[in-house]
C-alpha cells in the first residue's frame, strides 16, 4: 500500500487548442486514468483546475488538471496540496518527456526537472525535488530549436499509437504501485515490451 494522494496530469489545459498535442501528454494520461473508472471531471475555481476523485482500496486519490500553462502547472498544484495539507511526496505528477522515444513510459523519483519547464515550476514553488514523477516518452526533434513548436504540435500517428500504448502500460502500472509498491510497478514497465 502505498500514499499517493494526489495525481496530476500536466498540459497546457488552459486553452483547446493545445489538446492532443506532445505538451499534454500528462493531461491525457490522467482522462484516460479517469474514463477507465468512468470518473468526470469538475472545474474548480479555488484550486484553478479540474478535479475528480479516484476511490481505491477504501483510498480517496484525486486527479488534478491544472487549468493553466504547463510552465505555471506549480501555482495550483501548491494550492490544492496546501488545501488538503497533502505533502509534495505525496503527489505524483504525470507529463511528457523528450528524452524517451514514444512507447517508453518510466517511472521517476526526485532529481532534477530534466529540463521541463512544468516539472521545474513545481521544483521552484514547493522548494523540493522529492516527489513521484510517471513520463511518458514523446521523442525528440533533431534540431534543439524545434523544440518549442515539437512539443506544442501534434505527434504523427504511429507515435500516437505507441504513446497511447505507454499510457495504458503506465495505468496498469500506477495501480501496481498503488496497490503493492513502487518497486514493482518499476519493475513492470522495465521488464514490459
Amino acid at each position: 500500500m502505498n500514499n499517493i494522494k494526489i495525481i496530476v496530469g500536466l498540459g497546457n489545459n488552459i486553452d483547446n487548442k493545445f489538446i492532443g498535442t506532445r505538451h499534454n501528454m500528462g493531461a491525457k494520461y490522467v482522462i484516460n486514468l479517469a474514463k477507465k473508472f468512468n470518473l468526470k471531471f469538475k472545474k474548480n475555481k479555488k484550486f484553478y483546475g479540474y478535479t475528480s476523485n479516484l476511490i481505491l482500496l477504501n483510498q480517496k486519490i484525486i486527479l488534478f488538471l491544472p487549468n493553466s500553462f504547463i510552465n505555471n502547472s506549480g501555482k495550483s498544484i501548491f494550492i490544492i496540496s496546501n488545501f488538503y495539507k497533502i505533502t509534495l511526496q505525496n503527489i505524483l505528477v504525470i507529463h511528457d518527456d523528450l528524452d524517451f522515444l514514444p512507447g517508453i513510459i518510466k517511472f521517476k523519483y526526485g532529481g532534477s526537472s530534466g529540463g521541463h519547464n512544468g516539472i521545474n515550476n513545481i521544483i521552484k514553488i514547493f522548494k523540493s525535488t522529492l516527489f513521484y514523477r510517471l513520463r511518458i516518452g514523446i521523442g525528440h526533434p533533431k534540431n534543439k530549436i524545434e523544440i518549442n513548436n515539437f512539443v506544442l504540435s501534434k505527434p504523427t500517428k504511429i507515435e500516437q499509437k505507441n504513446i497511447n500504448f505507454a499510457i495504458k502500460n503506465g495505468i496498469r502500472a500506477l495501480l501496481i504501485f498503488i496497490k503493492k509498491n513502487y518497486n514493482q510497478a518499476v519493475t513492470f514497465l522495465h521488464t514490459k515490451k
